[in-house]
């Protein structure tokens, strides 16, 4: 079991099983893990992080699919690209500050002849390095060297039709055999679904699919009006009967089919316009945005983001942390809750969900101080 001191006590996480849980000064004294410096404070509370747990890692921006909606604008390799030295000194710096996961990514990954080499870097020094895969030239080998991966999902956004709303539809087949080659490897694998207005009828079907193919999950994202997504925002973003229909609609399937539904932090005002209670949602470790403190995004020219669909800032994976505590551009994205306008200001959840997704907000509104427009309260608020 890995650990890391806290000020309210520490972060711990195990692989088998996976989890990973903030406990108290007691618990971890109770774990056998001595006091630290952390502890100095009286303070207890839950808020700035020593460091992310997670980040990330956008590894290549080179791609051979071609999404219309790819937040990344990925196809071409970035002329700056990290060599493998680069990438393994930055995995190396992540997990001397304390990162428990690195979820790699692209572009496609796969297009790094060291993408493995990386990966087993990363578990040799205590990392847990995630994927996410198109499916394009996933074999049978391919698939057995995947395990080194405590996660791989697939990039599905549909059945059928529904799954060219977004992608290439030749790419369906060569997802679907990838699923079947990794689920025969024994690789923990789940499916990725980015959720838009015109795939939102697909949702029993990629229960009633995900069941069939044996996968553990599947992770529903928002579709983001970032990279090439932008063009395609307006038009295909959910609408507001479909938001607040959204978690409902999961939670039945998911019984269903006994498959485990997950929401990115983007959806999480969706979530709570259904009042699910507080006390669950701390024990659960629910949050919404949490961009510069729980994670970070990096790209594979090392510069860095609060999250992936942020635009990137002058600082980079290796010297990020050097200023985690001071930098200005971290200390807007953790305080927006602090001084968040109406109707956040007044909502019960305004410390779990802080304003929605920035990106969104950002790019209808013009400033990342805007509460997010597609929350079903900000949609209806009447001043």
């Amino acid at each position: 079991m890995k650990h890391r001191f806290e000020n309210f006590g520490g972060i711990v996480a195990n692989d088998n099983p996976p989890f990973l849980a903030f406990v108290d000064r007691n618990f971890m004294c109770e774990l056998g893990y001595t006091e630290s410096s952390l502890w100095e404070t009286e303070d207890q509370t839950i808020n700035i992080l020593s460091a992310p747990t997670e980040v990330h890692f956008a590894i290549t921006n080179a791609c051979n699919v071609g999404c219309n909606h790819c937040y990344m604008e990925s196809g071409k390799k970035d002329s700056q690209e990290m060599d493998t030295a680069t990438v393994k000194r930055a995995l190396k710096k992540l997990q001397s500050i304390g990162v428990f996961h690195v979820a790699l990514g692209g572009g496609e990954a796969l297009l790094r002849t060291d993408l493995f080499e990386l990966a087993e870097y990363a578990r040799k020094i205590g990392l847990v390095p995630n994927l996410t895969l198109s499916g394009h030239s996933v074999t049978e080998e391919i698939a057995k060297q995947l395990t080194v991966f405590g996660q791989v999902n697939l990039s599905i956004d549909g059945i059928n039709k529904t799954y060219s709303v977004f992608r290439n539809p030749k790419m369906f087949d060569l997802a679907d055999r990838a699923l079947t080659l990794l689920v025969n490897a024994g690789v923990k694998t789940g499916i990725n679904c980015v959720m838009g207005k015109n795939n939102f009828e697909a949702i029993p079907q990629l229960f009633k699919y995900a069941k069939k193919k044996k996968v553990n999950e599947i992770e529903f994202l928002r579709l983001k009006p970032t990279g090439r997504g932008r063009d395609l925002y307006k038009k295909e973003r959910t609408t507001y009967d479909q938001n607040i229909n959204l978690i409902p609609l999961l939670s039945k399937y998911s019984k269903k089919y006994k498959i485990e539904a997950k929401i990115d932090c983007s959806f999480i005002p969706m979530f709570c316009y259904h009042n699910p209670p507080l006390d669950y949602l701390e024990k659960s470790a629910t949050y919404g945005c949490e961009a510069g403190n729980v994670l970070i995004g990096a790209k594979s020219n090392g510069k860095i983001n609060g999250c992936s669909f942020l635009p990137a800032i002058d600082l980079s994976i290796f010297d990020f942390h050097d200023q985690w505590y001071t930098s200005e551009y971290f200390k807007i994205l953790r305080s927006w809750a602090s001084s968040a306008p109406a109707p956040c200001n007044s909502c019960n959840y305004l410390k779990v969900c802080k304003g929605g997704c920035h990106a969104v907000a950002l790019y209808v509104s013009g400033s990342i101080d805007a509460p997010d427009p597609d929350c079903p309260l900000v949609y209806n608020y009447n001043p």
